[in-house]
C-alpha cells in the first residue's frame, strides 16, 4: 500500500497544490478583501461611582479591512467602541479609544484615537414635573388640573448640564377622551430651547403615575368643605375649633344639584376618647351626580384642650 501511495507521488503533490491554488483564486475572487468605513457611538465603562460624564464625542470614524461577504452582513452591534474610564479623575482626561470587533475583521485605523474626556462629580436637583396636555376630550366634556405621583423627580448629573435643564415634563394625548386618563409615563428633560438633554442624566423616578380627570362640561361653583366627627373627646376635654386645608372646593353637577349643595363632608373622624389633638388627612364624601374639579386630600386638625 505505501508503495503503491508513493506512486506518482509528485504528480498527486502538484494535484493538490494547484487545487489549493485555484480555491484561493476563487475565494480571492469571489469574497475579495475590502475595506469598510463606520461610525459607531462612543461608549464609556469602569466609570467610579459618584462621577459622571460632562463632555465626551458622541461617535468616531473606523475604518475595518476583512473579507466582503463579512464585511457586509456587519451589524452595528457587532462593533463597539469604548474609553476606559477606570483611571478617570475629575477635570479632562484624554484616552485612548478602544474597540472590538469580530473574528476575521480587523482595524485599520479609528478617528480619532484618542480623545478628551470631561468628568464631574454627580450633582442633584429636585424638580417639578409638568404636564404638556395634547388633543382635546370629546365635545361636551373637559379636562380638569393632572395630578402626579410623585410630582417631582431628582435629576442627577454634572453640575454644568443641569443648570441648562429648561424643563421637566410628561406628554398627554386626550384625544377625544370621554373619561378619566390614568398612565405610567416616562419623564423627559430638554434645555431652555426645547432640545433633549437625556445623555448623562438620571432620573428618579424614570417615569411617574398621570391622572387627568375628564368630566361632563357642567356647571359650577366652590362649596365649603366640613369635617364629619364621630364621637366626643374624654370627659374633661373639649373641641377648641377645627382646622381645614382646604376649605373649599370646586364641584361640577346639574343646576338642581347644585341649587341644593351647600357643602361637602368629610369621610367619618373618630375623636372618641380624644385627651390631645388629632391630625388626619381626609377624603371627601361625594353625592351621586357630583364631580370635583380636582381630588384633594382635606387636613383636618382638631384642637382639644382641657376644659376650665
Amino acid at each position: 500500500m505505501l508503495e503503491r501511495w508513493r506512486e506518482n507521488l509528485g504528480v498527486k503533490l502538484l494535484a493538490v497544490t494547484l487545487a489549493l491554488i485555484l480555491w484561493l483564486y476563487v475565494t480571492s475572487e469571489q469574497n475579495p478583501t475590502t475595506e469598510h468605513v463606520v461610525r459607531i457611538p462612543l461608549e464609556v465603562e469602569n466609570l467610579s461611582a459618584g462621577l459622571v460624564v460632562a463632555n465626551l464625542p458622541s461617535e468616531v470614524q473606523i475604518r475595518l479591512e476583512g473579507r466582503k461577504g463579512q464585511i457586509k452582513n456587519l451589524l452595528p452591534r457587532d462593533i463597539r467602541a469604548y474609553v476606559d474610564l477606570r483611571a478617570a479623575r475629575v477635570g479632562e482626561n484624554t484616552l485612548p479609544v478602544q474597540v472590538t470587533l469580530p473574528e476575521g475583521v480587523r482595524l485599520v485605523r479609528v478617528n480619532p484615537a484618542q480623545v478628551t474626556v470631561k468628568v464631574e462629580q454627580v450633582q442633584e436637583v429636585s424638580l417639578p414635573v409638568q404636564v404638556n396636555l395634547n388633543g382635546e376630550p370629546a365635545g361636551g366634556y373637559r379636562a380638569l388640573d393632572p395630578i402626579l405621583k410623585p410630582s417631582q423627580v431628582i435629576v442627577s448629573g454634572p453640575e454644568a448640564l443641569l443648570k441648562e435643564i429648561g424643563k421637566v415634563y410628561v406628554e398627554v394625548k386626550l384625544d377625544q377622551a370621554r373619561g378619566n386618563y390614568l398612565a405610567q409615563l416616562p419623564v423627559q428633560v430638554v434645555d431652555r430651547e426645547g432640545h433633549p438633554l437625556s445623555r448623562w442624566l438620571t432620573l428618579k423616578p424614570e417615569s411617574v403615575e398621570v391622572f387627568v380627570p375628564v368630566v361632563q362640561d357642567m356647571p359650577s361653583r366652590m362649596v365649603a368643605i366640613r369635617p364629619r366627627l364621630v364621637g366626643e373627646p374624654a370627659a374633661g376635654y373639649q373641641i377648641k375649633r377645627v382646622i381645614l386645608h382646604p376649605e373649599v372646593v370646586e364641584v361640577l353637577a346639574p343646576y338642581n344639584v347644585l341649587a341644593t349643595l351647600d357643602n361637602l363632608y368629610t369621610t367619618p373622624i373618630n375623636i372618641a376618647g380624644a385627651r390631645k389633638n388629632i391630625i388626619v388627612e381626609s377624603q371627601l364624601e361625594i353625592p351621586p351626580g357630583v364631580q370635583l374639579s380636582s381630588f384633594p386630600r382635606v387636613r383636618v386638625i382638631v384642637e382639644i384642650e382641657r376644659v376650665g
